[in-house]
């Protein structure tokens, strides 16, 4: 059986609905934490609370391969504290069923041991499995273009973009479509071994100037980028649901980001994602 967690998230979903056109002699099992998408009857959806032992161990029984995150909760007043609970579930879990297989979705700098705020679960997640005899792979990609569309409506309504980056910085971006299809490779690879392998996923380098003028054709409006000064970034984020802590681990991982701290690890081995911003974008619209 293949066991997704995370199946609720953009990433896990659609690793799921790519299994699902695969139409897989082998079983999938959707791990929800909440609500669960649409899939269809052949997939087992289970809603699981990552933070139970038990109820992680139920969900992975008569798993072989294993598709793990560090779940993102904006509500947490101890991300870091929780994310070693939820590993642990994890290697419990993955122990009990037997696995032979995890595919971690990581993060660009999970290698960098300093203060990376979020890029740490990522770290954790990669380093807590090296005393396990299974076959791991890490796939650490980077920045989403589906970070942008939060602001869809403020762009529509007021035709401003707010970013925590300078305008004119570039960032390796790339379609959360693109990664989950390479995951679901990763997944499906069989090499039936107890080797650890690590993918970095790049894209096209774009600033928020170049994400502004994008929607500025694609909405007929004129975008303002507006910078949100790093004195304002965590009230800003607890504004909208975050908690302190929560808010300080995303505002050390955006400072990462900035000073280059989160660069790649394997510079000359990067995978290039193929879906421009432009065409996700124009993608994404019509489904709206």
């Amino acid at each position: 059986m293949i066991i997704i967690v995370g199946a609720g998230g953009q990433i896990g979903s659609n690793v799921v609905r790519e299994l699902e056109q695969k139409q897989l002699p082998i079983r999938v099992r959707a791990i929800v934490h909440k609500s669960a998408p649409v899939f269809s009857k052949s997939v087992e959806v289970m809603k699981t609370e990552l933070l139970n032992k038990e109820e992680v161990i139920e969900a992975f029984k008569g798993g072989s391969t294993i598709f793990l995150l560090t779940p993102e909760r904006p509500d947490s007043n101890e991300i870091l504290e929780e994310t070693k609970i939820i590993i642990e579930n994890y290697k419990t879990a993955i122990k009990n069923a037997g696995a032979k297989k995890i595919v971690c979705l990581s993060c660009g700098g999970a290698q960098i041991e300093k203060n990376t705020g979020n890029i740490l679960m990522s770290r954790m997640l990669e380093q807590s499995f090296s005393d396990m005899e299974i076959e791991k792979i890490f796939v650490r990609p980077s920045y989403y273009y589906s970070n942008w569309l939060g602001y869809l409506d403020l762009m529509k309504n007021a035709g401003i973009l707010p970013t925590f980056f300078p305008a004119d910085l570039k960032v390796e971006m790339h379609s959360p479509l693109d990664v989950a299809k390479f995951i679901t490779k990763c997944i499906l690879n069989d090499k039936q071994s107890n080797e650890t392998t690590i993918y970095e996923l790049g894209g096209e380098k774009y600033s928020t100037n170049d994400i502004a003028n994008s929607f500025s054709k694609k909405l007929n409006k004129e975008i303002t980028v507006q910078v949100v000064p790093i004195e304002d970034r965590i009230q800003t984020l607890m504004s909208v649901g975050f908690t302190h802590n929560t808010a300080q681990n995303m505002s050390d991982m955006t400072q990462a980001v900035i000073d280059n701290v989160s660069h790649f690890e394997f510079e000359d081995k990067v995978i290039k994602l193929p879906t421009t911003f432009d065409d996700y974008l124009e993608s994404v619209l019509k489904m709206l």
